[in-house]
């Protein structure tokens, strides 16, 4: 008999927890795969301790799933479940998946540009309300300089106030 050892390539996958609480989350995720056990389910199944099931498309069944096991998306579009910890020792986070804290700050960044684009929307509407109650040019008045003048008074309200500098 010859042992022949292999190492598993470098695959990335996509996997989401199982909660006990996010079910229509991994139905979404397996394209309705997956499948929350209720009591009487739990009761006939192999294991009482499972908590769901998730079909292996490539295998033609299903696996239980028990609560804390993440369900991972195969190469081939399988769905199967491991564990947080064999999870950890069999793959790496990929770079691209953000973490807590790029979250947050992502979230600060977009909350702040919101808020800016809001002021601009702001300034725009009453620079329009102070043209309308202002009327028409004055009869006489150099078109192109009254048009000049209010391209420059809305271009100073689209750009950011200026912040002063110490």
């Amino acid at each position: 008999m010859t042992i022949t050892r292999y190492r598993k390539r470098p695959v990335e996958v996509d996997t989401i927890q199982w909660t006990g609480d996010n079910e229509a989350e991994l139905i979404a995720f397996t394209s309705n795969n997956f499948h929350a056990l209720d009591d009487a389910d739990r009761e006939n199944s192999d294991d009482p301790e499972a908590t769901a099931t998730v079909y292996d498309k490539l295998h033609s069944t299903w696996i239980l799933v028990y609560t804390g096991q993440h369900i991972v998306r195969g190469v081939k579009g399988e769905y199967y479940p491991i564990a947080e910890d064999v999870l950890a020792e069999t793959y790496e986070r990929v770079d691209g998946t953000p973490e807590a804290a790029e979250l947050e700050t992502t979230a600060r960044v977009l909350s702040g540009l919101h808020r800016s684009a809001e002021d601009t929307v702001t300034r725009v509407i009453t620079l329009h309300e102070q043209w309308v109650a202002a009327g028409p040019p004055p009869l006489g008045a150099p078109l192109a300089r009254w048009w000049d003048a209010r391209l420059a008074e809305l271009h100073n309200a689209i750009q950011s106030p200026a912040t002063p500098t110490e």
